[in-house]
């Protein structure tokens, strides 16, 4: 009889180890991702990366392509479309740069003055006691503000070239050596929740590929439809705008929103008349309508089963927890752990474990 309780306290000993082992490595990996500098946004844009370029690696590897070979060709006809793309592309964004830089006092008198209108226009309903110019706070704010953000700028392109420099870098070894290390993780779980962490994987991996594919999808093309309307109309800074507008749209509800608050200031700002207000605004429109009629139902709906109320709660905790990265991942984050409880709880009340 002592026997079997002595091979049984070894076999539970032998779970308990390898289950603190697994989460040890998750835990130490996630710390090693929020805590390194540039770390995090470097792994983020390595996800996505291979979750675009890895479908096309395993096309290619069913085809009898080695999946090095394979992976390698990809990243290096990438590499060079986004070099030739880089080299055309960037006298014009020196251009923009310059030209913002050299415009910002103009825009800054101009949002000063339209704060100016306003306050005038509030005036008689404020108490006579009070004394306080928003204008003027604004005006000794942001010409310091604008000043520190082109004079940091050069800092902000070094942390974005590593950033760009070490994303392909993560995504090229997440492609090539992904499944080997899936399997080496996934072989320290017991073997009793094997089948549970297995299945969370699957549904998270699948789930979060198909999101990131049919967001980047929609932002691209919210982005392409802003820039030529843009174009159209002969707005300024139309690719700035439509940069701004493609990102913002990543975020659910509030993001269209966010995007087009810059055109409506610079467009307030020039003192545009009311027909081209009208047509700024319908570039906008015709956006979001596309968004909304075509690709969100056709692409992205039931991919991520939220709720609305709970999309803009996880939004908030995000924007407060990481500022705008925390808004972008909030979303998956919010339904990857959707799916872990979920299949737990299926788990445990299906197998009364």
């Amino acid at each position: 009889m002592a026997r079997p309780t002595s091979r049984e306290q070894i076999l539970r000993r032998q779970s308990f180890v390898r289950l603190i082992a697994f989460l040890g490595v998750i835990g130490f990996t996630f710390l090693i991702i929020l805590q390194v500098e540039n770390m995090l946004v470097s792994c983020l844009l390595a996800f996505v990366m291979s979750y675009i370029i890895g479908p096309i690696v395993n096309i290619l590897e069913r085809k009898n392509v080695d999946r090095v070979l394979a992976t390698t060709g990809l990243f290096v006809f990438l590499g060079l479309g986004v070099s030739v793309t880089g080299y055309l592309t960037f006298p014009k964004v020196s251009n923009s740069l310059q030209s913002m830089q050299s415009e910002a006092p103009k825009y800054i008198e101009g949002v000063t003055k339209l704060i100016e209108t306003i306050e005038g226009k509030l005036k008689p309903l404020q108490s006579t006691g009070i004394k306080f110019s928003l204008s003027d706070k604004i005006k000794e704010q942001l010409l310091p503000a604008t000043e520190h953000f082109f004079s940091n700028l050069p800092g902000v392109l070094k942390k974005l070239f590593t950033v760009l420099l070490l994303a392909p870098f993560f995504a090229f070894f997440m492609i090539k050596d992904g499944r080997h290390f899936s399997r080496n993780l996934l072989a320290l779980v017991p073997n009793n929740l094997f089948e549970l962490t297995y299945n969370i994987y699957h549904q998270i991996n699948d789930q979060m590929g198909q999101f990131i594919r049919a967001r980047l999808m929609e932002a691209g093309i919210v982005g392409l439809v802003t820039w030529l309307g843009l174009l159209i109309i002969k707005f300024p800074f139309s690719g700035p705008l439509s940069v701004i507008a493609a990102i913002t749209n990543l975020i659910p509800y509030i993001g269209p929103v966010i995007g087009i608050i810059p055109a409506l200031l610079l467009a307030m700002i020039n003192g545009l008349s009311p027909f081209d207000m009208s047509m700024l605004l319908l570039v906008y429109f015709v956006a979001q309508l596309i968004d909304a009629a075509f690709i969100i139902p056709v692409v992205v709906a039931k991919i991520v089963d939220l709720h609305p109320v709970t999309v803009i709660v996880v939004i908030i905790i995000g924007a407060q927890a990481m500022g705008v990265v925390g808004m972008l991942i909030s979303i998956p984050v919010a339904s990857a752990m959707k799916v872990t409880i979920g299949t737990i709880f299926r788990y445990l009340t299906d197998y009364r474990v």
